[in-house]
C-alpha cells in the first residue's frame, strides 16, 4: 500500500504570468485533489478590497485547495491576462489578508 503524504512545506506562493504555468499549475492541483491529498474549499473571503468614487470594490480568487494532511490552504487566482495570476499559501490554514 502505498502512503500519500502532502509536499506542502517544500511548497511556496507563486505569480502566475504565462498561460503554460497556469495550465500545469491547474493540472497540478486537479491531480492532487483526485488523490485525495487537497479538498476543494468555497472561497469565502476577499484577496481586496477597496473603494473606488462610487462603490465598494472586492476582489475574490478563483479557487481555494485544503490540505487534507497539513491543512494549509492555497488561494489560486487564475490570471485574466494581461493580469496575472497567483498562488498563495496560508500555512495556518486560514485565509488572511495582508495589511497595508
Amino acid at each position: 500500500m502505498v502512503q500519500i503524504e502532502c509536499d506542502c512545506n517544500e511548497r511556496y506562493g507563486i505569480e502566475i504570468n504565462t498561460y503554460k504555468l497556469f495550465e500545469e499549475l491547474k493540472e497540478f492541483f486537479e491531480t492532487k485533489v483526485n488523490m485525495g491529498v487537497f479538498s476543494n474549499v468555497t472561497v469565502t473571503e476577499t484577496f481586496y478590497t477597496g473603494k473606488s468614487d462610487i462603490n465598494e470594490i472586492k476582489w475574490y480568487s478563483t479557487k481555494w485547495y485544503k490540505c487534507n494532511f497539513c491543512g494549509c490552504l492555497w488561494e489560486f487566482d487564475y490570471p485574466d491576462f494581461p493580469a496575472k495570476g497567483f498562488i498563495k499559501k496560508f500555512d495556518n490554514g486560514r485565509h488572511v489578508m495582508e495589511e497595508k
